[in-house]
């Protein structure tokens, strides 16, 4: 099963300002939730202490190290 994923205006600002090379790595990590959604584990996510939501989860991207 695919998992929607859903962006903000923002991100997508953001998006634009990053080198390809970055946009690569991040769509790896994207491709990864998509395909895994809430069950990523670490270390391309991490889970948020203190949420009142205590599924909710933080996605961790690597570039250059």
């Amino acid at each position: 099963m695919a998992w929607e994923i859903e962006y903000t205006d923002e991100f997508g600002e953001w998006w634009e300002t990053l080198t390809e090379s970055c946009q690569d790595d991040l769509d790896i990590v994207v491709d990864l939730l998509q395909e895994r959604g809430p069950h990523l584990e670490f270390p391309y996510s991490s889970g948020i202490s203190g949420s009142r939501l205590g599924h909710l989860r933080e996605l961790r991207v690597q570039h250059k190290g």
